[in-house]
């Protein structure tokens, strides 16, 4: 009978032995499988990240590209408005040309005015007097905006000169745009230019040529 005990009680051990054993093995086992998923899941959002990084970085670069592209767009732009306005400024200086006395017309500078006149005889505020009687009125930038004549030296373009007789222009330049009486004369107004932005004025007393004057047309 003790035999029999003793047999029992170690099998009992055995079996609980067993037991435990396979108890360790499983928790190892869901251990393992739970760190598995973990270093999967830290892989994915690893990954995720990743990917967003790189959407990120491309979406800049694309930003970039297109910033850049807006900024080359509005050189050339600016680029061609320049040209643009230096090619209307070109084309209004030649379309002047017929107002000019001795190369001047209005809108040059002053320094353009003393290459061409020599330095002025007498300047009172905004007026400059030249050597051959050329009267120049400037504005604060000493830009031109009127040149007036009340000699003879100096001719317009067509061969008109202060001390001609009125019938002159009418041979020279035809029917006049605007004529205004004046209490002691007449003025003949002449417009010329690109979209006749300036003008030629002639004043006369008596018929005669009294003063020439060119000037934008306001």
């Amino acid at each position: 009978m003790k035999k029999f005990f003793a047999a029992l009680m170690l099998a009992a051990m055995v079996l609980s032995t067993g037991c435990g054993n396979n108890a360790m093995d499983g928790a190892k086992k869901d251990a393992q499988e739970a760190a598995a998923k973990v270093e999967q899941k830290a892989d994915e959002v690893k990954k995720d990240a990743e990917a967003k990084v790189e959407e990120t970085k491309d979406a800049a670069a694309q930003k970039a590209d297109e910033a850049a592209a807006k900024v080359d767009e509005a050189k050339d732009a600016a680029v061609q408005k320049v040209d643009e306005i230096a090619e209307g400024a070109k084309a209004m200086r030649e379309s002047m040309s017929e107002i000019s006395f001795n190369g001047i017309v209005p809108g040059f500078s002053i320094d353009e005015v003393k290459a061409i006149y020599g330095e002025p005889v007498k300047t009172s505020g905004e007026e400059l007097v030249f050597m051959n009687g050329a009267i120049v009125n400037v504005d604060t930038n000493n830009t031109v905006k009127s040149v007036r004549l009340t000699t003879g030296e100096v001719k317009t373009p067509e061969g008109v000169a202060v001390g001609m007789s009125e019938y002159t222009l009418n041979d020279a330049y035809g029917t006049a745009d605007a004529v205004k009486k004046l209490a002691d004369g007449v003025e003949y107004e002449y417009y010329r230019g690109v979209n006749k932005v300036a003008k030629l004025v002639f004043t006369t007393k008596d018929g005669i040529i009294s003063e020439i004057r060119s000037e934008f047309n306001k």
